[in-house]
C-alpha cells in the first residue's frame, strides 16, 4: 500500500469517531459548560436566583450585549436586573433551564427594573 493511501485510510478511521462524537455533543441540551452567547440570548426574560452562601436573590436576565468581534473569541455581557444590595463577587446563578453556574457579578447602577448587574464573558471558540 502506498503511504498516501495508508494515510487517507487511517485518517478516515480516526476522523469517523470524532465526527460522530461532535454530532452527539451538538445534539446535547445546553449546559453551563456548553452555553455560548446564542444560548444566553434564549434565556432573556427568564428568572435566575443568585446565591452567595445560603441566601438567594431573585434576578432576571434583561439583555445579552455582544462584545468586540474577534476571530476565535466570543465576547459578550449578560445584564441582570434585580433588587439592589448585591456586591461584586462570585455568585452561584441558578436557572430552571440550564441549572447552576458560577458567575462574577458586578453592580453597574440602577434602571427602571431595579439594580443592574453585569457578567462579562470572553470565550475561546
Amino acid at each position: 500500500m502506498e503511504r498516501r493511501n495508508f494515510l487517507l485510510a487511517a485518517g478516515g478511521l480516526l476522523g469517523g469517531p470524532t465526527l460522530v462524537r461532535a454530532a452527539e455533543m451538538a445534539a446535547l441540551p445546553a449546559t453551563p459548560s456548553t452555553l455560548r452567547m446564542v444560548g444566553f440570548q434564549q434565556l432573556v426574560g427568564q428568572p435566575f436566583t443568585a446565591y452567595q452562601g445560603q441566601r438567594g436573590a431573585s434576578l432576571e436576565l434583561a439583555v445579552v450585549r455582544p462584545g468586540k468581534a474577534l476571530p476565535h473569541l466570543e465576547q459578550f455581557t449578560l445584564v441582570f436586573t434585580g433588587r439592589a444590595g448585591l456586591g461584586d463577587g462570585i455568585y452561584e446563578i441558578d436557572n430552571d433551564s440550564i441549572g447552576r453556574l458560577s458567575l462574577f457579578l458586578e453592580p453597574v447602577g440602577t434602571g427602571p427594573q431595579g439594580a443592574n448587574y453585569h457578567a462579562e464573558f470572553s470565550l475561546l471558540v
